[in-house]
């Protein structure tokens, strides 16, 4: 399993103040990788191909430690109070929140949604403090899956959607997707899952609810429970929408949204620019111009579903 190959390599003295550490360069940087779920291995390739694209290569001048930061929030702060790190690197919602926590001067170069509205920065310009990076933008994505799912199943009454209970960015998720699909006069069923147990049952309840369509909020779990999900899925014959593309790659029917692995790669140069010496505050955090429509369309034939010509005229990419 992908917990597996986490490792930590935790040890030193406690982080030092931003400013020193621009000061007093080492050989040896360490960046601490920190998520509620395992990451792909293409994520965290993209992320170290982005940082060797800018002279750091893990043996000689780097080192990336690994940890899922699915524990108490405690303990986080603890770990990293006693580690040796330089820059934090942070996706999902759940990292940075547990990174914040932990330190107020350790940068932390984040990958993950709404920062203004969890209250991550103060301003995307200007960000004040020592969490920038990359926000996914995920709040008014919902409502397109949505209209999505519907072209496709024409007729459908009941929509469902998982979320993990465990991220508090899914309440302003769900908020901004209910009004979409008030205006299309659905109804919203609503399960919670992010152990990969807890899908099959959420898929089960869905099932016996009678949704015709199933909306996945985006969370890291999704991503780490990718193959078990769509396996489930196609088992109770359920189109799921998404807005990671990996999630439609593992089998899923569609999604729309950011590429995740440009995004990871594009995180590099946060790093590079803060161990160069710039500071959080004034990196401003990027949001991604560029969103992907991606159809499986044998996915799409295994549900006995015809995706409308002009749908798939409208994809980035299909899947056959």
């Amino acid at each position: 399993m992908r917990r597996r190959e986490f490792i930590t390599l935790l040890g030193g003295a406690a982080a030092s103040p931003i400013a020193a550490r621009a000061q007093q360069p080492r050989k040896l940087w360490r960046i601490r990788f920190l998520a509620p779920a395992a990451p792909t291995p293409a994520l965290l390739t993209a992320f170290r191909e982005g940082l060797r694209e800018h002279g750091y290569v893990e043996g000689q001048n780097l080192s990336i430690d690994l940890s899922l930061a699915v524990r108490a929030e405690y303990d986080v702060a603890a770990e990293l109070a006693r580690a040796e790190v330089d820059v934090i690197a942070a996706w999902g919602t759940q990292a940075v929140i547990a990174a914040r926590r932990a330190t107020a001067t350790i940068p932390i170069v984040m990958v993950a949604g709404d920062p203004m509205a969890m209250g991550f920065v103060t301003n995307l310009a200007r960000p004040g403090g020592n969490i920038t990076g990359i926000s996914i933008m995920t709040a008014d994505l919902g409502g397109k899956l949505v209209e999505l799912l519907v072209e496709i199943v024409p007729g459908m009454k009941y929509i469902g959607a998982v979320r993990n209970p465990n991220n508090p960015l899914v309440t302003l998720l769900l908020r901004e997707t209910e009004k979409a699909i008030s205006a299309l006069s659905l109804q919203l069923e609503v399960v919670e899952a992010a152990a990969a147990e807890e899908f099959e049952s959420a898929f089960a309840r869905l099932s016996t609810l009678g949704v015709k369509g199933v909306l996945l909020f985006p969370d890291p779990s999704i991503i780490e429970h990718e193959n078990r999900i769509a396996e489930i899925a196609q088992k109770a014959r359920l189109p799921t929408a998404f807005q990671r593309r990996e999630n439609v790659e593992a089998g899923g029917l569609l999604s729309y949204g950011p590429h995740l692995t440009s995004l990871f790669r594009h995180a590099a140069v946060y790093v590079d620019r803060i161990l160069k010496g710039a500071q959080p505050a004034d990196l401003p955090v990027e949001q991604p111009t560029k969103f992907e429509l991606v159809i499986n369309l044998k996915t799409a034939k295994a549900l006995g579903l015809e995706i409308p010509p002009t749908l798939l005229a409208r994809a980035d990419e299909v899947i056959e």
